[in-house]
């Protein structure tokens, strides 16, 4: 019995020393292999593999991912499935759509898109502007944190948007504003000479309140309705009325709103 356990010891030295003797290189180069073969998978089940042609490299636990995708949502989607395996994610790719696009048929794309997400309503007004090189800048004032997110994820997915400058302000929480807009949005598109523009899908006057303030964007038919609204505007009780509505004429392609009670 003693000889068995002597033989047994002498084993899990010889396996221990073994062990020692692997260079600690290798075994962080095995690691870093299962976190590279884990990404690698992530990405083939979200099926991003359709929308970039993306290498993962990793070193001491750390993802390098660099090549190309068609668009910024698939690239950022990459990036966030690698971070679920990894802590630290170097994001290299090249944002390379399948056509060559214009900045005035990004920023169509673009105002389409916002004007599609459901939850953008008369209370809020983004504006945007496109680079050439396809950078998006989006401002102005939402109602929620979610919908500035949810609009920019939406952004990232038009076709050639290689980057984006999320710049919209999170109004304020408050009874006393949501008392104005219910107030303004009743006055404004239930008065008989704006009640035309209430019935469309996409009325085009905006109707922002941050903190008791209220600014009017958006476009009317003419200077007079363009007068009329801030006259109308300072009948509701706030403190204070900045009409920043155009005249149609000098409409750029910015995004509209829909009508949400």
């Amino acid at each position: 019995m003693s000889r068995h356990i002597s033989r047994t010891l002498g084993a899990a030295l010889a396996l221990g020393v073994g062990l020692l003797a692997v260079p600690p290189a290798a075994i962080a180069a095995a690691t870093d292999a299962e976190i590279r073969e884990r990404v690698e998978e992530k990405i083939r089940r979200a099926k991003l593999d359709r929308e970039a042609d993306v290498e993962v490299a990793v070193e001491s636990g750390q993802v390098r991912l660099s090549g190309v995708a068609t668009t910024l949502h698939a690239s950022r989607e990459i990036e966030r499935r690698a971070l679920q395996v990894a802590d630290a994610v170097a994001n290299q790719i090249r944002v390379v759509p399948d056509e060559p696009r214009g900045a005035g048929e990004i920023r169509e794309g673009v105002r389409k898109t916002i004007l599609r997400y459901v939850y953008y309503g008369v209370f809020d007004s983004v504006e945007l502007a496109v680079s050439d090189a396809g950078a998006v800048r989006l401002e102005g004032s939402v109602q929620s944190p979610r919908r500035k997110s949810d609009i920019e994820r939406r952004v990232a997915k038009v076709p050639g948007v290689r980057a984006i400058e999320n710049e919209i302000r999170v109004q304020s929480v408050s009874f006393f504003d949501d008392r104005l807009r219910r107030e303004l949005v009743r006055a404004i598109y239930g008065d008989p000479r704006f009640v035309h523009y209430g019935v469309r899908a996409n009325p085009p006057v905006h109707i922002v309140v941050e903190r008791g303030r209220v600014t009017l964007t958006g476009y009317v038919a003419s200077p007079v309705e363009q007068a009329m609204l801030g006259h109308i505007a300072r009948g509701v009780l706030s403190f204070g009325v900045e009409n920043r509505v155009k005249v149609d004429g000098d409409r750029p392609e910015e995004p509209g709103s829909r009508t949400r009670s």
